[in-house]
């Protein structure tokens, strides 16, 4: 990347990331959100965005009261047919899946799962050719919709809801602005925010939004208006790559525990970010 596009691709993350607020200024955020035709062009956004989440990278570790919890499909063992729990029982990062049949699926299994498979090519041969990664090499997204729920619960304790300040994911394949979209809801459903991605087909998009509180028990993921098996020559087949969240609260842990908040009337924060 050249100089001058690297500072044009820096200014647009810096135009992109913005204070928001609620209606009673209870509670404020920041929207980080990022685009490009390969990896090194959102990394900026993603590391800014993961700053703001904070160190360390708590992995598999207990809950814990500071840092972040990242997700990434790219270990063998995942499965190709990936369970909506798998991120929460098999590897303990306090995440549940829910999408249309809670079905899933993570593209390029290794040999020992006797699946041939490549960027999805199984699955939607045109769009596997339009598809790139941005962690090396394998690809996320629900089966029988493009819209998929992702709840948190504290790490190593099934069952045991969890709220977080911030999440974020990277997109493959954003053709249409204002489709793919993270909307954020606290424990009571009440929607917080709705930011959408940025548009650069062919290529990745970044989009994060983090809270000062641990406000957010789930987050709605819209992957542009068209599922993974559709033809995308009349919409938007998006698929996902790494997600990355927050530990939490101070008070309890993990994503964050939970714990009490004093309930406050939010609005959806509208990024004016071009």
């Amino acid at each position: 990347m050249g100089l001058f596009t690297r500072m044009t691709a820096v200014a647009a993350v810096a135009a992109a990331m913005m204070a928001v607020a609620s209606a009673t200024d209870d509670h404020r955020g920041r929207v980080v959100s990022d685009s490009g035709r390969m990896a090194a062009d959102i990394q900026d956004g993603f590391d800014r965005f993961t700053k703001l989440l904070g160190d360390p990278d708590n992995g598999n570790e207990p809950a814990a009261r500071r840092g972040r919890r990242s997700i990434n499909w790219d270990a063998d063992a995942v499965p190709f047919d990936m369970p909506p729990d798998f991120f929460a029982k098999n590897v303990p990062r306090g995440a549940i899946f829910k999408a249309k049949r809670d079905e899933f699926r993570v593209s390029n299994p290794p040999p020992k799962q006797h699946i041939v498979d490549n960027r999805f090519d199984s699955l939607n041969r045109r769009l596997a050719k339009q598809l790139i990664v941005f962690s090396p090499g394998r690809l996320f997204t629900p089966l029988r919709d493009n819209e998929m729920e992702v709840h948190f619960e504290v790490p190593g304790r099934l069952g045991k809801r969890a709220t977080t300040t911030g999440f974020g994911a990277v997109f493959a394949d954003v053709d249409r602005e204002h489709t793919t979209s993270l909307e954020f809801f606290d424990r009571h459903g009440r929607r917080l925010a709705k930011e959408f991605a940025r548009a650069q087909g062919g290529g990745l998009s970044f989009l994060g939004v983090v809270f000062d509180k641990p406000i957010v028990a789930s987050v709605k993921i819209t992957l542009g208006n068209r599922k993974i098996m559709d033809s995308d020559r009349d919409g938007d087949v998006v698929v996902a790559d790494d997600f990355v969240g927050a530990a939490g609260c101070a008070a309890t842990v993990g994503w964050g525990e939970g714990g009490e908040y004093k309930p406050t009337r939010l609005r959806a924060i509208s990024s004016s970010a071009p």
